[in-house]
């Protein structure tokens, strides 16, 4: 495969090297514990940062990205997710790593957990599934020069919890003069790779990038999967069957196990491989976080109804994973949350069946 993708490579490369276990898909987050901290509704979000020891390392990443006069000005408002120091610390940073990184780096880190312009409180987050997309202060790099192409980030509440992408907020609601702050357990990094370069470099994803190839045959240029899996702008949820999972569905199919390679879906109609890939994609453009899924067995459909108005439903639950029509069982979710610039893929081993 051509791997000439639009995934700003260039893009927060310190930040990477940093914080190596949880760049892209903020693994290993952990639970959430509720801190206690002051309530001063009188200050804005620059003095609640300069006054509370807890907020160290966030508040010298803002000054160093030449942040703190927007925050400290009243009539400014902005949502921010504010990583405690033990919260950076769970990803093994600290003031020093702030402040070794280039005022730019630093600068994305924070502007990815600041929504402007809105006061959003935790009252104020839906509870509907999925989530609420949230436009961010980061904004798209280079080549992109528009300066309302950003970043997002995805608030949620499930009962009284409340998250940002999949990573739990501990403290929602710090009273600000000039918006809203919620803790969160784990700093919110922004992804830096499309879905298909995501997919592409996870090995255990290699019969899913074959099944991609097979099935654009069949596409019209425009709406290709390597298209729209590459479109930095799109939004998506993909239920990800791994190599295992292919393997069992070309043994089910009766080809020999020994004989099963990627080249495998060359044996199969691209139409077919079309539709059996759109089958594990949510049809409206929607992020669902681990943390997002319904906890009972609830029905979506799936871009497979582009291909056919008369095309199935999956089954999601939480505790159990995905089921498609045939399956006699729930394929299992064995890794969440792996986020993309344009969406999630969550690993399932079965692949989703409607034939």
């Amino acid at each position: 495969m051509k791997r000439n993708y639009n995934t700003y490579r260039a893009f927060l490369p310190l930040l990477m090297a940093v914080v190596v276990a949880g760049s892209s898909c903020n693994k290993n987050v952990p639970d959430a514990v509720p801190n206690v901290f002051p309530q001063n509704p009188g200050s804005t979000i620059g003095e609640v940062l300069a006054s509370n020891a807890n907020f160290s390392v966030l508040r010298a990443a803002v000054t160093k990205a030449g942040l703190l006069d927007a925050v400290s000005n009243k009539t400014n408002v902005f949502t921010v997710f504010a990583p405690s120091d033990a919260a950076f610390a769970a990803a093994g940073i600290n003031a020093a790593v702030i402040n070794a990184l280039p005022a730019a780096s630093v600068a994305q880190i924070v502007s990815y957990h600041v929504i402007p312009g809105q006061k959003i409180t935790s009252a104020g987050i839906p509870t509907s599934f999925p989530n609420v997309r949230m436009p961010t202060s980061l904004i798209f790099p280079a080549p992109n020069t528009n300066p309302l192409v950003r970043f997002s980030s995805f608030p949620s509440k499930r009962g009284s919890s409340v998250w940002v992408n999949n990573v739990p907020v501990v403290t929602p609601d710090v009273a600000v003069s000039n918006g809203a702050v919620h803790v969160t357990a784990f700093p919110v990094m922004p992804p830096s790779r499309v879905l298909l370069d995501t997919l592409s470099r996870d090995a255990d994803m290699a019969y899913l990038v074959a099944a991609v190839l097979r099935a654009d045959l069949a596409l019209p240029a425009g709406s290709k999967f390597q298209q729209v899996l590459a479109n930095p702008l799109a939004n998506f949820t993909v239920f990800a069957p791994t190599n295992e999972a292919f393997i069992d569905l070309f043994v089910a199919l009766g080809l020999p196990r020994a004989n099963v390679t990627p080249a495998a879906f060359n044996l199969l109609n691209s139409n077919t491989v079309a539709a059996i890939l759109a089958y594990h994609v949510f049809r409206d453009q929607i992020r669902a976080f681990g943390a997002n899924l319904p906890t009972t067995p609830t029905t979506y459909l799936t871009f497979y109804t582009n291909l056919s108005a008369s095309a199935p439903s999956i089954t999601i639950d939480a505790a159990q994973g995905v089921k498609g029509l045939t399956n006699p069982v729930y394929s299992k979710i064995t890794a969440a949350d792996r986020h993309a610039i344009n969406g999630v893929y969550h690993k399932i081993d079965r692949v989703l069946r409607f034939f």
